[in-house]
């Protein structure tokens, strides 16, 4: 009888999670899309208003933009934040080297003094109005006549965005910007009013074999076991305003944060994620769907996955070697994997027979809506596919397989001096070569020579191999020995030296420069790029309108109860706990726990190499009181939240809006929920709050936050 209960329960709780509910929502629209009875349904037990409000305290006071492309949560009433330790990853990284490793070794403060100063170019910004303005928007392109590809632009949008927060009465606020951000295919805008605080400094960073253990090998995979965390600071001046770095600032005070629960959570508990996620394109149609995965996507695979395995190669030789690669590693990595999941998940998932499918629903609504503009926008969008499908293959192929190299002069410098030098003006000529002079500093005086060669060598014929058109760069259309020319590039420019450098500009000759084997070689790129993909331009005007077209459709057949594409503004997902069962007979448990990780272990393989310290605390099973009620320590879990890149360091609430975690990844079958959610598949890779805290406390020893936090 006890047995038949269970069931009958466990068949009850399947039933009212079968799956989450796709959407990236933009809370100011709440009202309007029927969000409040949907999460009332899915388990929320807070008001829709504590979500998002201008006018009282809400989850959105909490939630911020942690530097160019991630998010953060304000965890304490002392501006402490939380973020993923990838997130952080290259700002550690450019703090790190030889004797202060704070990736290799992480860092820990153990009070407010030893909390680290971070690269300037660090922020965290809130989100602190949104408004609709597609009138104003629609009204200036009229009046100025512009086409669809211009008013979406943000040359177009972002004066308008300042002449609004001028007329605001947020213009006097420190920090303030402004920007407005088109919304489902342009047929919308908003304009999101920003505080930015520039003050950011390190409180908690693990160790890389903790904060990345699996590497680029589990990157995108489930069981997972490493804490992707950090833990930063945000820093104001005595009124609480933004103010650059100061030893006279102090902590950001703030009223409402983010309480953390150490209870825990249970398969089928609701689940919600308010962030910034990055793009989705999920409006597209089945040629636009082909295009992405073949002209955009498989390049960058073919010619990335042996640029990661060089850089790899390179990294377990040296701790200087790998404090030179592992950013732009997991950077390349992330996206080279991504792409290749993508590609892979559409094919098995049958994507693009989706969209063909969505396609034919579309030309039975457009025929009834009697809208002429409708008619025939599906074939207009595959001709132009068609037409430009080989120049955005070669495009992206170029990216990475010749302009990926690190040594690089911009030719208009070059020409900038040749023109000073005509115009015979020594304050003209010594502005021009001081811009030189500036450039390599920052651009080519630090480079590896030896490894940059290196890299060259490998992706060029990658490029010579896969182009699909004729036209070439002029350095690479003739017979001559290309590794060859390639070495003595590295061996002769002077634009990698500071010496031969100032040697060339005391010359006064610019055919000196301009003979030079790298300005040749970058000049011949940038006009290769200019003359082979000027038609990308008309090509973009001519996606934008039609696009336009397209979506408006779409939203009307769907009665605009459908999320807008994300596009890194503030949004919120909702969802459940859930396991995960990917294909027949294979099924993942919805959590993990640290004993997987020493399961994992290699002697051989880097990605999974264990923390000495860590192997302590776990031999003699000190966790604390982070430990689950089996004396296990929990590490990771699985939620079906909607995300996307931009995500990454993003709480996970539950239905009491208590921090439980933080999501970080997500799994490999479902890369292609960015072009069409996939309920069955879509999880949410997050590292536990419990194993956070535990990092923090126990292996980190920064006990002193403790105190800040409201921890339940």
């Amino acid at each position: 009888m006890k047995k038949l209960f269970l069931l009958c329960v466990a068949l009850m709780m399947s039933l009212a999670t079968a799956h989450a509910d796709e959407g990236m929502w933009l809370l100011k629209l709440m009202k309007q899309q029927h969000l409040e009875d949907s999460l009332r349904k899915a388990g929320l037990q807070l008001p829709p208003e504590a979500l998002y409000s201008e006018t009282a305290p809400s989850l959105r006071e909490c939630i911020g933009i942690f530097g160019g492309g991630c998010t953060g949560e304000v965890v304490s009433p002392e501006g402490l934040v939380l973020t993923n330790h990838h997130c952080g990853f290259s700002y550690v990284h450019e703090m790190s080297a030889i004797g202060h490793d704070y990736m290799k070794d992480g860092y820990f403060a153990h009070n407010r003094s030893e909390e680290l100063r971070t690269p300037a170019d660090l922020t965290f910004t809130f989100v602190v109005r949104i408004v609709d303005v597609t009138k104003e928007v629609n009204a200036e392109a009229a009046k100025k006549k512009v086409d669809e590809y211009t008013k979406q632009s943000i040359g177009f949008l972002e004066p308008m965005a300042q002449k609004m927060l001028k007329k605001s009465d947020l213009a006097k606020k420190k920090g303030m910007s402004a920007r407005i951000v088109p919304y489902f295919g342009g047929n919308q805008f908003y304009i999101f009013y920003e505080q930015e605080y520039q003050d950011i400094r390190l409180v908690a960073n693990p160790p890389y074999n903790v904060g990345q253990f699996g590497g680029n090998t589990d990157n995108w995979m489930w069981p997972r076991h490493n804490a992707d965390f950090c833990m930063f600071r945000i820093y104001a001046d005595k009124n609480g305003e933004p103010a650059p770095y100061s030893k006279n600032n102090v902590p950001l005070k703030v009223k409402k944060y983010l309480p953390i629960s150490l209870k825990g959570m249970n398969q089928g508990d609701y689940t919600m994620i308010m962030g910034f996620p990055g793009t989705t394109t999920r409006y597209l149609t089945a040629a636009e769907v082909k295009l992405r995965c073949e002209g955009i996507n498989q390049p960058l695979v073919v010619a990335g996955n042996p640029l990661l395995q060089y850089y790899k190669t390179l990294m377990d030789q040296s701790d200087e070697n790998r404090l030179k690669l592992e950013d732009e590693y997991a950077s390349w990595g992330n996206t080279i994997k991504n792409f290749g999941g993508m590609n892979e998940a559409v094919e098995k998932n049958h994507l693009i027979a989706d969209k063909q499918a969505e396609e034919a629903r579309f030309r039975e609504f457009a025929a009834k809506s009697g809208k002429a503009e409708y008619k025939d926008v599906i074939e207009r969008i595959e001709k132009l596919c068609q037409a430009y499908s080989d120049t955005i293959h070669d495009a992206s192929l170029m990216r990475i397989a010749l302009q990926d190299q690190s040594l690089w002069i911009r030719p208009s410098l070059i020409e900038a001096y040749e023109k000073a030098l005509k115009g015979g003006k020594d304050k003209n000529i010594a502005a021009a070569k001081q811009a030189i002079v500036d450039y390599c500093k920052r651009v080519n005086f630090s480079v590896d020579k030896a490894i940059d060669c290196g890299k060259v060598r490998l992706l060029i014929p990658y490029f010579m191999k896969e182009r699909k058109l004729k036209e070439l760069p002029r350095f690479l259309s003739g017979k001559q020995n290309l590794e060859q020319n390639i070495d003595r590039l590295y061996a002769n420019t002077v634009f990698a030296d500071s010496a031969k450098l100032a040697s060339a500009l005391e010359k006064n000759d610019a055919e000196v420069l301009k003979s030079d084997p790298l300005y040749v070689e970058c000049k011949d790129i940038n006009d290769y790029s200019e003359t082979t993909f000027a038609g990308m331009k008309k090509y973009n005007e001519l996606r934008k309108e039609l696009d336009k077209i397209y979506v408006r459709g779409l939203c009307e057949m769907y009665d605009w109860t459908k999320s807008p594409d994300a596009n890194f503004t503030l949004r919120m997902t909702y969802g459940h706990v859930k396991d995960l069962q990917p294909r027949d007979a294979v099924h993942y448990d919805w959590r993990t726990v640290l004993d997987g990780m020493f399961e994992k272990e290699s002697k051989t393989e880097s990605d999974y190499f264990i923390n000495e310290r860590l192997r302590k605390l776990y031999e003699a099973k000190d966790f604390g009181r982070y430990a689950r009620e089996d004396g296990k320590l929990p590490t990771c879990f699985l939620s079906d939240n909607d995300i996307t890149g931009g995500n990454s360091g993003s709480g996970v609430l539950n239905a009491k809006g208590e921090l439980i975690g933080l999501a970080f990844d997500g799994n490999i079958e479902s890369l292609s929920s960015d072009l069409k959610f996939n309920p069955q598949l879509q999880r949410c890779i997050n590292v536990d709050i419990r194993y956070v805290m535990f990092i923090i406390d126990k292996f980190g020893g920064s006990t002193y936050v403790l105190d800040e936090l409201d921890i339940r």
